[in-house]
């Protein structure tokens, strides 16, 4: 299915999880991706390690850094959370995570977490503009940027897209090591603000992606979260509607039907009945095909189920390691088998656009012959494998050591789209625009992850809105504070760029009012603002100077959460308005050496008792601009930069540019 990449609309269909979390059978500790070999861990803190086990079952977590272990039981819902102690900066370290369920025959289990660092730990959220990475082309100096990113003290957790109608456990993401392959699909913002923080406090840094383009803030809240929202309580029970029924009217589970879709078809599909996945499987008789390449040819209008094999000689320096195989994005669903053993699936409708990261456990990973099968299930439209050539890969789980899985593997049919089951209804995307949405798929699945602060990037899908998302803002952050279980979680983000919408006055209003609503964000305790007045692009939606965005927010975390008070963060930030006879003054803060890049100040306006405004004359005085306009002589309200594309020229000594503003003059504090 060949789509467009970013959400737009309002429709509501019902999606089925990539991934079913239910109790561990037995012994078998579990634990969510979030919490993996190569991540970093916040800091001189308690942190969160949680997952699932049996019912009452003992878990200890033993990490190196310290002689204490910390011991917990898991619920009668199979889940356990315990409170770890983190040492300062440093590492790396392992931590052995080891359950024991007493009389139970099957024993015990240890998970083992090598290559831990010590850090700093920052979630980056937002929409396309936060996403946006090396691989989508249009960054500034890319090729040299991506060249130099090759510092493996800098982490990356990057949660696949993904909206879901109730709050999931876990997601398919894994951490690895920032290299110039690795950082090609992550945020070229996050990475900027991590190069930059690590240069300043020479400390591991970790990122965890959360960002999806195209998306509005109220599909990023919880729906505890939006309560106090009556627009959104009619999505809200909608999305509450559309869940999965957990009970069938008998009181038993319900059955999942796309779990029955799936069992329907294996009785059907050729592959599945006659083992294609096995090692001694003979596939001399299947044609050749290129991985990763879209189906074509004899296959062009072709809907069904295609299989892929290759055998591969593990190298002896892969053996008894953590693996994962990368392929790709794949139309539309896909599972992964190692020698007639599934190890990874992506088995609901809906996820096309998303590359493929499956772990291949320690023990599976013996030295030799193996063969890997992909069975590709498509359901109308393209099939076949999305992706480039070096996304399709086996390597260690901090992706080291990669041996490339592209190029030539064998190829089959396996069953024609006609002789399908019908797919269970509703077993369409999810729209990512609904309220609720993102947080249940992409948030939760990361929480309650230890992290400093989170930077966030997102508006230009509520443009319009203004007024609402005033008061959006601050539950959204107020929101994820609650669910991190830090009251005073820092919180820094953009305000959205000039970018040309529309050529008319309302679009223009929409813009200049949407950033407004973002200033008046800043009267949330431990926020932080960057302006990009100065660095967009009126033809660019996405602009392309992501570094100094990163490094402005780097500014605010140095100045807000690491104690650099002397570093300036922010621009200059209006703070009162007086009328002084036919003029207004304007008072900022943050406005040592308030200077500009022309003769004089230009974008302000002013206007009189009917709201009609007019180009104003300003000028600099001490910390204050002055304005005044001939045709407005009484003034009562001035605005600067209330545009969608105008750059603006004022700023402090620093560099950094003033916010936009309108507002109606008020007695000074």
């Amino acid at each position: 299915m060949l789509r467009t990449r970013f959400a737009v609309g309002f429709a509501l269909a019902v999606p089925f999880s990539l991934v079913a979390v239910a109790p561990c059978a037995h012994a078998e500790v579990r634990l969510p991706a979030v919490i993996g070999s190569h991540m970093v861990l916040q800091q001189q803190t308690e942190v969160a390690m949680w997952g699932f086990a049996a019912a009452g079952e003992a878990v200890t977590i033993a990490p190196s850094w310290s002689q204490e272990s910390f011991k917990t039981k898991a619920g009668a819902d199979g889940r356990f959370k315990v409170m770890v102690k983190t040492p300062a900066a440093g590492g790396p370290f392992t931590i052995d995570v080891t359950g024991d369920v007493k009389g139970d025959a099957k024993g015990s289990n240890t998970i083992h977490l090598d290559d831990v660092l010590v850090g700093e730990v920052w979630l980056c959220g937002g929409q396309s503009n936060m996403e946006w990475a090396f691989a989508y082309g249009g960054v500034l100096n890319a090729d040299k940027e991506r060249a130099a990113a090759n510092d493996t003290q800098i982490r990356l957790f990057d949660a696949p897209n993904r909206a879901s109608l109730q709050p999931e456990d876990d997601c398919q993401a894994a951490w690895i090591a920032c290299t110039p392959d690795t950082v090609n699909g992550f945020s070229c913002i996050g990475y900027f603000f991590a190069r930059d923080l690590r240069r300043e406090l020479k400390v591991p840094v970790g990122l965890i992606g959360v960002n999806w383009g195209g998306t509005v803030a109220e599909a990023w809240v919880s729906e505890a979260g939006l309560a106090a929202f009556p627009e959104f309580k009619p999505a809200l029970a909608n999305v509450a509607a559309a869940r999965p029924k957990a009970k069938s009217g008998d009181g038993k589970e319900a059955a999942d039907p796309i779990a029955a879709w799936w069992s329907a078809l294996d009785e059907r599909d050729l592959g599945a009945k006659n083992g294609w996945a096995g090692a001694a499987f003979d596939d001399a008789g299947w044609e050749a095909a290129t991985v990763p390449s879209t189906w074509s040819g004899a296959l062009a209008n072709f809907d069904g189920i295609g299989w892929y094999r290759r055998a591969i000689e593990l190298p002896a320096g892969l053996a008894g390691q953590e693996l994962r195989v990368d392929l790709g994005a794949i139309d539309d669903m896909d599972q992964l088998f190692l020698d007639d053993a599934k190890v990874g699936a992506t088995e609901a409708p809906g996820h096309w656009n998303e590359a493929r990261h499956y772990k291949i456990a320690a023990a599976k990973a013996t030295a030799g012959r193996h063969v890997v099968a992909v069975r590709v299930v498509d359901t109308g439209e393209q099939g076949g494998f999305l992706g480039k050539p070096e996304e399709v890969r086996l390597a260690r789980a901090d992706g080291s050591q990669p041996l490339s899985l592209a190029g030539e593997w064998k190829f089959r049919v396996g069953l024609d789209a006609k002789e399908f089951p019908p797919l269970p209804p509703g077993a369409q995307p999810l729209d990512a625009n609904l309220p609720t949405v993102l947080f249940n798929g992409l948030v939760n699945p990361v929480l309650p992850f230890g992290v400093r602060g989170a930077l966030w990037y997102q508006g230009e899908s509520n443009r319009g809105r203004a007024a609402e998302y005033a008061e959006l803002m601050p539950a959204l952050i107020a929101d994820w504070r609650a669910r991190f279980g830090r009251k005073e979680l820092p919180f820094l983000f953009v305000q959205i760029a000039p970018y040309n919408y529309g050529n008319s006055d309302a679009s223009r209003a929409a813009t200049a009012e949407l950033r407004e609503a973002q200033l008046e964000t800043l009267r949330v305790h431990d926020t932080a603002m960057v302006v990009t007045m100065d660095v967009g692009d009126p033809g660019n939606i996405h602009p392309a100077n992501k570094q100094e965005v990163g490094r402005r927010l780097a500014l605010c975390a140095l100045a807000k959460s690491y104690g650099r008070t002397q570093l300036e963060f922010s621009g200059p930030l209006f703070e009162s308005l007086r009328i002084e006879g036919g003029a207004i003054r304007v008072r900022f803060s943050h406005c040592a050496r308030l200077m500009t890049k022309s003769p004089a100040p230009t974008l302000f306006e002013v206007a009189g008792a009917d709201g009609k405004f007019f180009v104003a004359t300003a000028a600099i005085d001490g910390e204050t601009v002055v304005m005044s306009s001939p045709q407005v002589k009484e003034p009562k309200e001035a605005r600067y930069a209330f545009t969608d594309i105008d750059a603006v020229n004022l700023f402090n000594g620093a560099g950094l540019p003033a916010s936009p503003f309108c507002k109606i003059a008020r007695p000074e504090k």
